[in-house]
């Protein structure tokens, strides 16, 4: 098999003005694509796809049931430094499979979660 990992995650957006701001600017990952219908972001390894959606204005732009997960080396500090730029996140939990993380959404309703190993 030639499956080497992600390649990127491709996300859905309502506004993609927003959503430049709260990943670049709110959440502090490297803008790197940035064309009329989308946007493309570094964070660490992996890379974010931000795409306007098309359809119906207010329609949910993504399916229930997933989420992203970001490994980071310091769970406490990528806590507090969301915190303290206004992101609701939820309280670090240890978790039974050998993880600590906290979780948080983006302004179109995607869950993301920031964990490390336990």
């Amino acid at each position: 098999m030639a499956i080497e990992g992600i390649f990127y995650v491709y996300a859905k957006v309502a506004d993609l003005e927003r959503a430049k701001e709260f990943y670049g600017e709110t959440l502090g990952w490297k803008l790197h694509t940035d064309e009329r219908q989308v946007a493309g972001f570094w964070f660490g390894s992996g890379y974010l796809v931000a795409g306007l959606q098309s359809g119906p204005s207010g329609q949910s732009p993504h399916t229930a049931g997933m989420h992203i997960a970001v490994r980071v080396r310091d769970i406490e500090a990528e806590h507090a430094r969301l915190s303290q730029r206004g992101v609701r996140v939820s309280a670090v939990e240890r978790r039974p499979w050998g993880e600590r993380n906290f979780g948080f959404t983006d302004p179109d309703g995607h869950l993301w979660v920031y964990g490390e190993p336990a």
